[in-house]
């Protein structure tokens, strides 16, 4: 008879174990306190969905990259990106889980676990975040979905260890599931995963904040911004656009969505990476560089905007209609699918 896994909160704690969580608890802290005082929060959590979404896809053996997430969730195609070949609906868990997240400071973490749970050996007293993996741990063995992975960022808010939902923070080890190698080892490797999930959504933030205060310096010395304003807003929720999906968006003509893009691409505000005059694509400079498809600028980053009376007045408009886009976030999923 196999002898049961030994739960991740009894694990023996050694000193490299005890720095993972360190490093981990950091990164997670940080982010979370930059995400709980940035105006542009919202749209970096329906980005940081698409991200966490994407880990989890991989995590069940999808051969999928976060641009086919992004390309689904905002209706633009992007060349050279195959349709991915699945007998099912990979993105169908996405709406619920968005829903959960968006509730999950609002009930305890027993609530909605799907099977029985336990209390295992040393979860008295092991920290929150070993209480959280071990959850994770449990649950994988119980469901082969993605709700597993999925629920990361869930019972991490909901244990609070963080004070709002952290979509990118979704972990995970197919080998959990068939108890392959060392407890330790697993143990390590999920918390190296937070560890730089977190990381990387904090260098995404940033990248975030400082486009947003180039588009509004960029409005504000326009002596005729025209639709800039317009696209401004809508690349916070759809960072990823065409001229055909831009004209649809803005109810304005081919030729004048092309216009648009253009003026954006000569501004730095966006950059066009097709390649093609036929189908051409557009992202915003630090979505290019998280997936891949922009290179890095090489020496030292251009300064940010000064401060001025006008560029505070733009900003501050920004931000009164970002929280528009908390409502993104209950419907983007169905947008494409409609």
């Amino acid at each position: 008879m196999q002898r049961p896994p030994r739960p991740l909160t009894a694990i023996e704690w050694t000193a490299d174990l005890v720095t993972s969580f360190g490093d981990a608890m950091m990164a997670i802290g940080q982010l979370d306190a930059r995400v709980s005082a940035s105006s542009v929060a919202p749209a970096w959590r329906l980005r940081a969905s698409w991200t966490g979404y994407a880990a989890a896809l991989r995590l069940q053996q999808y051969e999928i990259e976060e641009i086919d997430v992004i390309s689904y969730f905002t209706g633009v195609a992007v060349p050279g990106r195959q349709a991915i070949a699945t007998s099912g609906d990979p993105f169908a868990n996405y709406q619920p889980w968005l829903c959960a997240l968006g509730k999950s400071g609002e009930r305890h973490w027993r609530e909605d676990l799907p099977f029985t749970f336990d209390l295992p050996e040393g979860w008295n007293v092991a920290p929150p975040l070993a209480r959280v993996l071990a959850l994770v741990d449990s649950w994988s063995r119980t469901d082969p979905s993605s709700q597993p992975w999925l629920a990361a960022p869930i019972l991490l808010h909901r244990m609070k260890l963080i004070q709002t939902p952290l979509p990118c923070l979704v972990t995970g080890d197919v080998a959990l599931r068939t108890l392959e190698g060392p407890r330790k080892v697993r143990l390590k490797r999920l918390l190296k995963s937070l560890h730089l999930a977190a990381r990387t959504g904090l260098n995404r933030l940033d990248n975030l904040e400082h486009s947003h205060l180039r588009f509004a310096d960029a409005i504000e010395k326009a002596k005729r911004p025209g639709s800039l304003t317009e696209l401004a807003r809508l690349i916070l929720s759809e960072p990823v656009q065409s001229p055909r999906s831009l004209a649809d968006r803005l109810a304005v003509t081919l030729s004048g969505a092309g216009k648009l893009l253009a003026r954006a691409v000569n501004l730095g505000l966006l950059t066009e990476t097709s390649g093609r005059a036929s189908w051409k694509l557009y992202m915003t400079p630090e979505v290019g560089i998280a997936l891949g498809t922009v290179r890095t600028a090489r020496g030292r980053p251009p300064s940010l905007p000064r401060s001025s009376p006008m560029l505070d007045k733009v900003l501050a408009k920004f931000d009164q209609e970002m929280i528009e886009i908390d409502s993104i976030l209950a419907s983007s999923s169905t947008r494409v699918g409609d």
